[in-house]
């Protein structure tokens, strides 16, 4: 039970954290301001959306590569993390350059 509501805390306090760091990235590159809220709702869209669809593509190319062109499975593992991890990064990139 209590490990549960710790994970929940934890969870929301993460979800802040990435908010002000968003925001403080922004202000830094010199971006308009948004409210609170847009930032928000941009950060929980990148955040349940954007990594959500990015993990589905990172794993199908895992699979891709080591069902279908017979490529060992740690090396598909890692190309498929490598990718993952690039367009994470870039994605995050365009989105504080917004």
């Amino acid at each position: 039970m209590w490990s549960i509501l710790a994970d929940l805390v934890v969870g929301i306090f993460d979800f802040v954290l990435d908010v002000l760091l968003f925001r403080g990235l922004r202000r830094k590159h010199g971006q308009r301001n948004r409210s609170v809220a847009e930032d928000t709702v941009e950060v929980a869209r990148f955040d349940f959306v954007t990594l959500t669809f990015i993990a589905l593509v990172s794993v199908g190319l895992m699979l891709i590569l080591a069902l279908g062109f017979d490529v060992p499975a740690g090396w598909s593992v890692g190309i498929g993390i490598t990718v993952g991890a690039i367009w994470g990064l870039w994605r995050y990139a365009q989105l504080v350059r917004e």
